[in-house]
């Protein structure tokens, strides 16, 4: 029994003797950890999330963003909810009766399913039809309503639209119908069965609903691509301007590395992330007062996904951007280091716009340019729940080794400050 014991004891001291020498070779690796705070890396992300806060061109960019979201919903409102007089002049008290009857039709009113767009008639009697079109030549009427041989006619001012001699045609031809019927000894309704025409959409979709998909999938792509190349290329800029001040060397020597890129990551992914769910949120709340507010349960759960997907998206390019800044040795040379993340946005963008079929479903599996993608098919229903978890998990999964290769560029470029390198060179080159 003294035995088993004295040799958990040396087990234990060269267990605890091993842990001290990793820590060891850890501190020589990177010293100033040993000083370093643990919570280092919030620091940092505080201070990226503060210079944000109090940067001018941040807040009006967002102001108008937001301003033109507010405006294009509130457009949308007033145009649903205008209505028009016209003013029609009649001279028989026939051409009385068809104007009223196609005014409740206009208005919805006439038994004719309620379909009218709401607005209303207003009826002016004429001596004659000289006096009527003299009206309608001096702007005191829209449009003159005549009987022309055993018909009716439509006349204004200049050639009228098609939209109240669609209505007159329509009470004309239900007025018809009913005499028609009265003599056959059979009822309207049920000559209109026999003559009825429907349309049907095999898809399952109606116009506005094909309509709205394709602006959301246009719209989810520009804010991505926005979103990543605006906060991308400050985070670059903000790496090659510490550099250049040399005020990166005062950083890395207070706390480690890796704590800095974590900080400027998360930083900058906080604030992109919360810009885009006020813009969300603010394109939600405009959609309930248009006349899309249906649509509003299966927007909301697109932004969900169009959330998770940008997150993992913008992390995953995040790292990348800061590897960019950190390989150039000025502001000049950021051109060259951020081309090849500047073309994957814009490939990425022009893709989801353009592609379709199966290229568009195979592009909303590839990382980044599924998180422009992806969340418009989950919408339109060409794409399952299922399919939207496996691109997310690839995105996710491209995030994280980005970010373990991204790390280890950017440690071994930040204090390259000779000449600029290539993000081949910075993973290559030893610590």
């Amino acid at each position: 029994m003294s035995s088993t014991k004295t040799q958990q004891t040396r087990q234990s001291h060269q267990s605890e003797q091993d842990r001290q020498d990793r820590q060891t070779r850890q501190d020589r690796q990177d010293p100033q950890a040993q000083h370093a705070p643990r919570d280092a890396w919030q620091l940092v992300a505080g201070r990226e999330m503060a210079v944000k806060v109090r940067d001018r061109n941040f807040i009006m960019s967002t102001v108008v963003t937001m301003v033109l979201i507010l405006a294009m919903m509130g457009f949308q409102a007033w145009m649903a909810s205008r209505s028009s007089t016209t003013t029609v002049a009649v001279v028989s008290a026939e051409g009385r009766s068809l104007a009223e009857s196609v005014g409740k039709a206009m208005a919805g009113k006439e038994d004719q399913g309620g379909q009218g767009d709401g607005d209303s008639l207003k009826v002016v009697q004429a001596a004659d039809e000289a006096a009527g079109r003299q009206l309608v030549l001096d702007d005191k009427a829209d449009l003159l309503l005549v009987q022309h041989g055993q018909g009716w006619q439509v006349a204004g001012n200049d050639e009228p639209s098609d939209r109240i001699p669609t209505y007159v045609r329509q009470v004309v031809n239900a007025q018809v119908l009913a005499q028609t019927a009265a003599k056959a000894g059979t009822t309207p309704q049920a000559i209109a069965q026999q003559t009825t025409v429907t349309t049907a959409g095999l898809s399952g979709k109606d116009q506005v609903q094909s309509v709205a998909q394709l602006v959301l999938g246009g719209i989810f792509a520009a804010l991505f691509y926005m979103a990543a190349l605006m906060f991308g290329m400050q985070i670059a800029q903000s790496v090659i301007e510490e550099k250049q001040s040399r005020i990166v060397e005062i950083l890395a020597s207070a706390i480690p590395v890796r704590q800095l890129l974590a900080g400027k990551v998360v930083g900058n992914t906080i604030m992109a992330t919360a810009q885009i769910v006020l813009y969300l949120g603010i394109g939600l709340i405009g959609v309930s007062f248009t006349p899309y507010k249906a649509m509003l349960t299966g927007l909301a759960g697109s932004a969900v996904w169009y959330i998770a997907f940008f997150l993992a998206g913008f992390l995953a390019l995040s790292c990348i951007w800061a590897v960019a800044g950190s390989l150039a040795t000025r502001n000049e040379d950021l051109q060259q280091t951020t081309t090849p993340l500047t073309m994957v946005l814009v490939l990425g963008f022009f893709g989801s716009i353009g592609a379709q079929g199966s290229v568009k479903a195979a592009l909303s599996y590839i990382p980044v340019i599924s998180s422009m993608i992806m969340p418009g098919r989950l919408y339109d229903g060409s794409a399952a729940w299922w399919e939207g978890l496996l691109a997310l998990a690839l995105t996710i999964a491209f995030a994280a080794v980005a970010i373990v290769l991204g790390e280890r560029m950017y440690r071994r470029s930040l204090m390259q400050t000779s000449s600029r390198m290539t993000f081949k060179q910075a993973l290559r080159s030893a610590d």
